[in-house]
């Protein structure tokens, strides 16, 4: 049996997966005979889309294979569930750039400073072209502590309100207020922050660093907000990932945020100041989340700077306990059955009970139906939180 049917036939997410993605997310062109084989056959693929639509993905990858030698290779069965798929991403996008622009005309029209954070701020600042590569929930908005009660009142009165669910127990202490829906026009949640990240983890980046050194976004021809600076970018993006959401120390690799790392790296390369960088993860002693995080560019999107050391031993290990992790708890690890049971949903056969097989693309276009349907479901908080515990 030869080594390319031996991959055809693998079901699940291996370590060669992750490889796999992030060649095709980022340089495409570099692929061998296996991996596009791989990528050509249906069944073969299929770890590889899961993967690609656990972390939101979908966008990026079309946009990087649209823009390669592969595109015209590939079957038209793909092609045509990567463009619906993307089309549906930058819809997505576009929605959300125009939530964040009614809602910072209400606080800039009450003067109410704004500093928009993460995801939102990459649509309108040139890090991610096309948008479609983005896929974000809401809107993160910074405005000063003492005035968060009042940019909550002003959205509130303008139509925005919490899920009913949102925030039941009391949390004094978090970062940010209950989302905010509109539920007349609104195409996602808005999070007004009074701080950058939460109390825990604030010391490898402050609020009053932030609000010192931002600098202005436009959003539009007669609305302009704040950013982060670029260097804060990058900061705010591992320690997002890697200290609040505890990717490091739960060794996981969110892909997502990933690919934001390697975004905000690629547009900002020659402003970065990378002692400066380094210097907000040694001070609070954290820097093997940062190291880690910059080899894992270098190891899948081939994207290496100052900082990074490929023959950090701490941080090839870390990287290689993620993808074993990964890879172990796939259908053994009962806490993630539902997630799996899920993901095997996609399969063909599903599709074509759940959505007929009536047309030349019928199967893949229930699949994105089908993805539509959980992103739906999703973004709902109750059944997010309904999810999450069952896994």
């Amino acid at each position: 049996m030869s080594a390319v049917t031996e991959h055809v036939k693998q079901e699940k997410i291996t370590e060669q997966t992750f490889y796999d993605l992030g060649m095709w997310l980022t340089h495409p062109n570099d692929h061998n005979l296996k991996q596009l084989v791989t990528l050509k056959d249906e069944d073969a693929r299929l770890p590889l889309i899961k993967l690609v639509n656990q972390y939101w993905l979908g966008g990026a990858l079309y946009n990087s294979l649209k823009a390669s030698n592969v595109w015209q290779e590939l079957d038209e069965e793909l092609k045509a569930y990567l463009i619906e798929l993307n089309d549906f991403y930058q819809q997505r996008s576009e929605g959300i750039k125009q939530e964040a622009i009614f809602a910072c005309d209400l606080l800039t029209d009450a003067q109410i400073p704004v500093v928009m954070l993460k995801g939102g701020a990459s649509l309108f600042n040139g890090v991610f072209n096309p948008i479609s590569s983005r896929f974000m929930t809401d809107v993160d908005l910074l405005v000063p502590e003492d005035k968060q009660q009042i940019a909550n009142e002003i959205l509130t009165a303008a139509g925005y309100a919490p899920k009913e669910d949102e925030h039941a127990t009391p949390m004094a202490g978090h970062h940010h207020a209950p989302a905010l829906f509109r539920k007349q026009g609104g195409h996602c949640c808005v999070e007004l922050h009074r701080w950058v990240l939460k109390k825990s983890v604030s010391d490898v980046l402050s609020t009053d660093e932030v609000w010192a050194k931002a600098i202005p976004l436009k959003l539009s021809d007669t609305l302009q907000v704040l950013q982060m600076e670029p260097n804060q970018q990058v900061v705010l993006s591992v320690a997002h990932s890697e200290l609040s959401h505890k990717g490091y120390e739960e060794q996981h690799i969110d892909w997502r945020q990933l690919l934001n790392l390697y975004a905000l790296i690629l547009h900002y390369s020659n402003t970065l100041n990378w002692q400066v960088i380094s210097e907000h993860f040694n001070r609070c002693n954290k820097p093997e989340s940062l190291n880690a995080l910059l080899l894992a560019c270098a190891i899948f999107f081939k994207q290496t700077n100052a900082l990074t050391d490929t023959d950090d031993e701490m941080s090839q290990q870390h990287i290689a306990n993620c993808m074993a992790k990964y890879e172990n708890r796939q259908g053994t690890y009962k806490p993630f059955a539902h997630l799996f049971a899920v993901l095997r949903g996609y399969k063909k056969e599903s599709i074509s009970t759940a959505y007929g097989e009536k047309g030349l693309f019928s199967i893949s276009i229930g699949r994105l139906r089908h993805f539509k349907r959980h992103i739906t479901m999703l973004l709902n908080p109750e059944t997010l939180k309904r999810f999450l515990r069952r896994l």
